[in-house]
């Protein structure tokens, strides 16, 4: 039994040294950075071409535009109590306020309301006609554009 149990040891034995010979093998191989030779390479700096130019400042100019035009908190909120429907300034400022009062937020004077709805009509957003002498808003393509 004993010499069934040294059998197993020799092999083991046998295995090692053939992986140590194997390894010893590898390391006489070269290595790729010593076979491989670097160069150096120049680099040049890529002009622009004056179409690209132009694309990139008609960019900047819409992006500046686009700034320009950012609405505040309380003109998205406008925008989103139309649901387009055409509304009386009375009907908006209830929706509106509706939001407000239970933020704790002081709901819109009739003054600033107007101020509101008369920059968001310079800035296209919202057109009104005229009705019983009453002015009826409704969101243009720009408006419903920009709740979308």
């Amino acid at each position: 039994m004993e010499h069934e149990k040294d059998e197993p040891s020799k092999n083991n034995d046998e295995e090692k040294s053939d992986f140590n010979q194997k390894m010893l093998k590898d390391e006489k191989k070269p290595i790729a950075k010593d076979i491989v030779v670097l160069k150096h390479v120049e680099v040049r700096k890529q002009e622009i071409s004056y179409e690209t130019k132009e694309l990139a400042e008609a960019i900047k100019a819409q992006v500046f535009d686009e700034e320009s035009e950012k609405l505040t908190n309380d003109e998205i909120t406008i925008l989103e109590s139309f649901v387009g429907k055409r509304l009386f300034l009375t009907r908006i400022a209830i929706v509106v306020n509706q939001c407000r009062i239970p933020l704790g937020i002081e709901p819109f004077k009739k003054a600033e309301f107007e101020k509101l709805l008369d920059r968001l009509i310079n800035k296209e957003y919202i057109d009104f006609d005229i009705v019983n002498d009453k002015r009826v808003f409704f969101l243009t393509e720009k408006g419903k554009e920009c709740i979308q």
